[in-house]
Formats: C-alpha cells, sequence, structure tokens
C-alpha cells in the first residue's frame, strides 16, 4: 500500500465482490476488473491515473546522497515496521531500478544489449491483501493486476515488495538476464537505503519461492524478491575506517546517486592512464568493506558490522577479483583480516580493513586478453577487471552446494552488481567504462593461470579516459 498523507491505494472491493471473494478466495484470485472497481482503489489516493488500471507515478525526487556514502551504507534489512511506503519514494526507487532517463536511456546497462527484465510491484493494503501491479518503465506507471493474500507471502514481512522476473520472450540467456538484475538491485538497495527505506535480495528459490503465487505467465520466471519498507530499526552508522592497508584511502567523489545513474554511459574505447586512487576507488567498489560500521539494533539471528559494497548469496562471496593493467595482473583481497576467523568473507565484528593487492603475473597481458574476447580496444585499456566464481566457495563444507551450473545465475548476479559498482563510479570520477560477459573462459582462465574447472570467469570490466 501506498501512503500520502492519509490517503491510501489499495482499499476494499465494493460489497458485491465480498461473497465471491470468500467462497473463491482458496481456488482463484480476485481480480478487479470493471472501471468503477478500479475508481475505489484510486480514489482513495491523490494520484494522476491515464486508464482504468493504470497509475501515473509522480517524477522522481533526486537523491543528493554521495555516490560513495551509498556505496558505504549498503545492508540488507529483513526487519520491518508498518510504516507503508510513500508514492514519492517508491517512484524513486522504480526509476532508479529499471526506469528511463532523460537520454531515453535506461537506469541499468543490459548485459547482452538486450533487455529482458520484468518487475512486479506488490504492495500492502488495509484488508490485509496484496495489491500486484507491473511497472511501465516507458510510461512510469503502476498497471494494477489483481489481488492476493499476503499470508503466507515471502520471507520477511513488509509493507511493499518488488519481484524481478525473467521475461524469456525476450532473452533466452538466462545468465546474462540475471547480470541485468544485478545492476537493478544495486540501484534499489542503493536508493532504498538514501531514503531511509531498507530491501534485501532474496532468490526466488523453493524453499522461498513467491513469485509463483501471482499467476505469472509461462514465459516468465521469478528470480528475486526484494520486500521494501522502512527498518524496524533506525540506521545508526558510525564512521570507522580503520584502514590500516598502504593503499589509497577511498574518497568521496562530488556526484550524487542520481547524477551517477543518470550519467552513466557504456563506452566502446578506453585509453589514457588511471592515477592510483582512480584504480582503487574502482577496484575497491566490486568488492570491498564499508567504511561505516552498522550499530542499528536487529531482533535477528545475526548482525553484520561492518558491510560490502555487494549482497553475496549465502554471505559466500566466492567471487575473485583480478584485474590486468599494463604492468600485470592483480588479485584484491578485500581484508586479510577475516582469513584469520572462522567467517572469512564476512565481518561480523567490525574489524579493521587491511586491503591487499597480490601481484600474480608481470608483463602486459593486455594483448592477449584483447585477442582471447575479440575485443581489440582492451589492448589500451589502462584497467580491465575481471571477477571469477571459485566454485570451491560455493559449496562449503555443511552449507548450501550453489556450485551448478542451474545455479549460475545467482553468481552472474553477483558478479554484475560488482561490475555495475565500477560503472558508477567510473561515471562519478570522470572516467569511461562497460561490461563484457566472458565466452572465452578457457583462454582466460589460461591468462590468469587458473584451472577452468575450479574458477569460471564471468566478466570483463574495461575503465579509462
Amino acid at each position: 500500500m501506498l501512503n500520502k498523507g492519509s490517503g491510501t491505494v489499495g482499499g476494499h472491493l465494493p460489497q458485491k465482490f465480498i461473497c465471491v471473494a470468500i467462497i473463491f478466495s482458496l481456488i482463484f484470485t480476485p481480480v478487479i476488473s470493471s472501471e468503477e472497481d478500479m475508481n475505489v482503489l484510486f480514489d482513495e489516493f491523490d494520484c494522476i491515473k491515464s486508464t482504468s488500471n493504470e497509475m501515473l507515478l509522480p517524477p522522481l525526487s533526486p537523491i543528493d546522497m554521495v555516490l560513495e556514502e551509498t556505496m558505504f551504507r549498503r545492508c540488507s534489512i529483513r526487519e520491518f515496521s508498518d510504516e507503508m511506503v510513500t508514492i514519492e519514494d517508491l517512484s524513486t526507487i522504480l526509476w532508479a531500478a529499471y526506469g528511463y532517463r532523460d537520454d531515453g536511456k535506461r537506469t541499468v546497462p543490459p548485459v547482452d544489449e538486450t533487455y529482458g527484465v520484468k518487475i512486479y510491484v506488490l504492495l500492502k493494503n488495509e484488508s490485509l491483501k496484496l495489491d500486484v501491479y507491473t511497472y511501465d518503465a516507458l510510461n512510469h506507471s503502476l498497471l494494477f493486476l489483481k489481488k492476493i493474500s499476503s499470508m503466507n507471502f515471502a520471507q520477511y514481512k513488509a509493507p511493499a515488495y518488488i519481484g524481478l522476473v525473467w521475461d524469456k520472450n525476450k532473452s533466452d540467456n538466462e545468465n546474462y538476464i540475471c547480470g541485468e538484475i544485478g545492476g537493478i538491485g544495486q540501484n534499489i538497495a542503493f536508493a532504498a537505503n538514501a531514503l531511509n527505506l531498507g530491501s534485501v535480495v532474496n532468490a526466488d528459490i523453493l524453499p522461498w519461492a513467491y513469485l509463483s503465487n501471482i499467476g505469472l505467465p509461462d514465459n516468465e520466471i521469478p528470480k528475486i524478491l526484494m520486500p521494501l519498507g522502512h527498518p524496524r530499526f533506525s540506521y545508526n552508522f558510525k564512521y570507522r575506517p580503520w584502514d590500516f592497508s598502504l593503499l589509497p584511502k577511498i574518497k568521496r567523489s562530488d556526484m550524487s546517486l542520481t547524477e551517477s545513474i543518470s550519467q552513466r554511459m557504456n563506452s566502446s574505447s578506453w585509453s589514457g592512464s588511471l592515477t592510483k586512487q582512480e584504480q582503487y576507488q574502482m577496484i575497491w567498489s566490486t568488492y570491498g568493506f564499508s567504511y561505516l560500521l552498522d550499530k542499528a539494533e536487529s531482533d535477528f539471528y545475526y548482525h553484520i558490522d561492518r558491510h560490502r559494497t555487494v549482497p553475496s548469496a549465502h554471505g559466500y562471496y566466492p567471487l575473485r577479483m583480478y584485474y590486468v593493467t599494463e604492468k600485470g595482473i592483480y588479485q584484491y583481497h578485500p581484508n586479510v583480516l577475516l582469513y584469520l576467523t572462522s567467517t572469512p568473507f564476512i565481518d561480523f565484528a567490525g574489524l579493521p580493513i587491511l586491503s591487499y593487492i597480490e601481484k600474480m603475473d608481470n608483463g602486459d597481458q593486455r594483448d592477449d586478453l584483447a585477442s582471447a574476447c575479440l575485443k581489440p580496444a582492451l589492448s589500451e585499456a589502462p584497467l580491465v577487471i575481471i571477477p571469477v566464481l571459485d566454485l570451491d566457495r560455493t559449496r562449503p563444507e555443511g552449507g548450501d552446494d550453489f556450485s551448478g551450473e542451474e545455479m549460475r545465475w545467482m553468481w552472474y548476479y553477483e558478479a554484475a552488481a560488482s561490475a555495475y559498482n565500477v560503472q558508477l563510479v567510473s561515471t562519478a570520477w570522470d572516467l569511461s567504462s562497460n561490461m563484457f560477459p566472458i565466452e572465452q573462459k578457457n583462454e582466460i582462465c589460461s591468462i590468469l593461470s587458473l584451472n577452468s574447472d575450479s574458477y569460471d570467469p564471468l566478466f570483463l570490466v574495461p575503465v579509462g579516459e
């Protein structure tokens, strides 16, 4: 349900539908189809409607928070208050997720030049049901579909949900579409947090599969469900950089989140040189740790004190971040102090940060990289970041095994989320970048001296002037 003052979207059905709804509630989902019935919904809320089932969203409210600050604040929220999400905030978040910019481009890039995501929005109403909408990005509006029961829906209870669905009619590549969803998820997380809302990325898979309750057509495959709402406990971040590494310290740019999203471009050539500061800003954005400690209260069974720039399924963080420059091949270790703990990739204690760059090979390998990927421009890129999936980390002892090809889409999501961060940060630092899926995996593993049976390189992320 949407709040605007005392008004709401999603009131009660007219009296004549009540008996029918009771009889069929366990079999069919009641659908409001007539204009009279839809007017009951929309008259409760001060908004513009262009047709009987379309609600035009208000213009987005620019988010002035500096980009790097939104990355510092990125975290997963699983406990929500009953306060409803305003129409203004929802409008801004949906635009950031998948809307159109003033230049006609979308807010997130596709992986293979084909957009293949459909967004569903579910809003709790006063009758404890969920109003189901689809997001029409072109018109920046919500199209009402139906009501469903809110009972037993979603792993975490919230006043709103955003469902990210793969439309197989638009693309047949599950991994690439889930890479596209990775950018969408990052924008939702950044925008929600900056608006003092919260969310968490949930893979919509058994036993946590809920989007199928909507009644999706056969060509639509649910992938991610993100609850959205006000955190039950207010944010309480403390600035504790405690960065003891010899690498440059992360700096805040002058560009806001909205400006970065609005100005992000996919470039086809990259040249020049990067300063050490610029280079490390890009590398940190892929997988680094926040300079903020999260001191918010929580009743959840665990609490992470120092978050990372992207989320990870089950907290596995199975990606290795390699990068190539004219001087050699390197691997980024976000915090080597965690290797001394029982949770080497998650910081539950707010430890100091000791990042480390390990040189893996000498010499300029960019020509080999360009040749292997059939992208000549890579040979001139001063920085090429390569997220590589370490399959052993996707099947830890005692944990769920997510190493199979059928689950690879989850790691494409995570790798693309890290690559999308680079695109935003490169924009904020007046640099150019892009993201390409890797098809020549054996060749890339050979360049990185990795066994292709144990490692899966997912993307190339070139950065330059």
